[in-house]
């Protein structure tokens, strides 16, 4: 009999090892990682950016409503995992006319116009999202964040696609990037 115990004892001690998941910060690299890893916000520096900010650029209104969603799996490097990210919805008005929103907007089946964290960086005090871009992913490209003090951050937009396919995309839809192609703009919680 106690020897059946020991064995099972053992036998759950095995399994319970093999069944944990690896869990790391949120600035590890995915490059060389266990299968199903967990990139958990365990210095909860993902929260600063939650809820809604505000711009001003030029003669437009920018809204960003951000939330974190927690333990969204990810497939990259022939690898899948799981990590706490930020999700931006935003508007834009122009005039006072809304030239482009996402705040109502369902991203389950369609990722355009998606914007979410990649990575974090200098200890939570910036984070680099990725916009997948409009019609034929025009405006794909960063959008980085960085902290400047409790109430505002900076944003700088790079786009790496900023003209649509004439092959390839129909010419009914709209190729216009109306977030803000800029760097250092202020935004301010709201």
């Amino acid at each position: 009999m106690r020897n059946g115990l020991t064995i099972l004892a053992i036998f759950t001690v095995v399994f319970s090892c093999k069944a944990q998941q690896q869990i790391l910060p949120l600035n590890t690299s995915a490059y060389k990682i266990a299968a199903n890893a967990y990139f958990k916000d365990l210095n909860n520096e993902l929260n600063y950016y939650t809820g809604t900010w505000k711009a001003v650029f030029q003669d437009k209104i920018i809204i960003l409503q951000i939330s974190e969603q927690i333990k969204v799996p990810i497939k990259r490097f022939q690898k899948s995992f799981y990590r706490d990210l930020l999700f931006v919805r935003y508007e834009v008005k122009k005039n006072g006319v809304v030239s482009e929103s996402t705040l109502n907007k369902d991203f389950t089946n369609n990722s355009q116009l998606s914007i979410e964290s990649a990575y974090i960086q200098d200890n939570g005090n910036s984070v680099t999202l990725l916009f997948s871009g409009g019609n034929c992913s025009v405006g794909i490209g960063t959008i980085n964040f960085k902290k400047i003090n409790a109430t505002q951050f900076s944003w700088g937009y790079y786009p790496g696609t900023t003209t649509s396919n004439d092959i390839n995309c129909p010419p009914d839809r709209e190729y216009k990037i109306h977030l803000p192609e800029t760097e250092n703009l202020i935004f301010t919680k709201q």
